[in-house]
């Protein structure tokens, strides 16, 4: 009964899921407001829960078994149920960026690449598809993308200490 009462609770929130939840927004100006990484990670952490909720049941189902593929190394796996979410709810940016993550982590980075502009296009404040990119532009060594990406970061966390120091030394680097 338990079970059922917390799958309830949970469940009745698809109205207000992922990146077009209401919440967000207040969530995101408190984030562009924290003063250091500690006050930032409770605004963070609340984002990724809201973004990592669909729209409906049966592609939440899903995309949590993706998530524990991807947890446990099965990658092709991963990836065979999070394009079955993005196939079913094109909208669910965290589908996109999931699965781009778990291309990175394959090494398919033309692939990961372009999810996370998918990503980026259904929610352009998604500071880990942003962080993700940055990564790659980075094994590309393309320091000036990458230098850009940080940036980008900058604009919605300001006290990204990773950002700033990455920034930085992509500076260093190009002077």
């Amino acid at each position: 009964m338990k079970k059922l009462i917390i799958l309830i609770i949970v469940f009745s929130n698809f109205a207000h899921a992922d990146q077009k939840d209401d919440r967000l927004s207040e969530l995101f100006d408190k984030l562009f407001l924290s003063a250091n990484n500690i006050e930032a990670s409770k605004f963070l952490f609340n984002i990724w829960d809201i973004w990592s909720l669909a729209d409906n049941q049966e592609t939440q189902i899903i995309f949590d078994e993706a998530n524990q593929f991807m947890e446990i190394g099965e990658l092709d796996n991963a990836i065979e149920l999070f394009t079955k979410v993005v196939k079913q709810s094109p909208e669910f940016a965290e589908g996109w960026n999931k699965r781009a993550t778990v291309y990175f982590l394959k090494g398919e980075l033309n692939k990961s690449i372009s999810d996370i502009k998918k990503t980026l296009d259904l929610e352009p404040r998604h500071f880990g598809a942003l962080d993700g990119l940055a990564e790659i532009y980075l094994i590309k060594d393309d320091l000036i993308g990458a230098a850009a990406t940080y940036r980008r970061i900058l604009e919605i966390i300001p006290s990204s200490k990773k950002s700033q120091d990455r920034l930085k030394l992509i500076n260093d680097l190009l002077v």
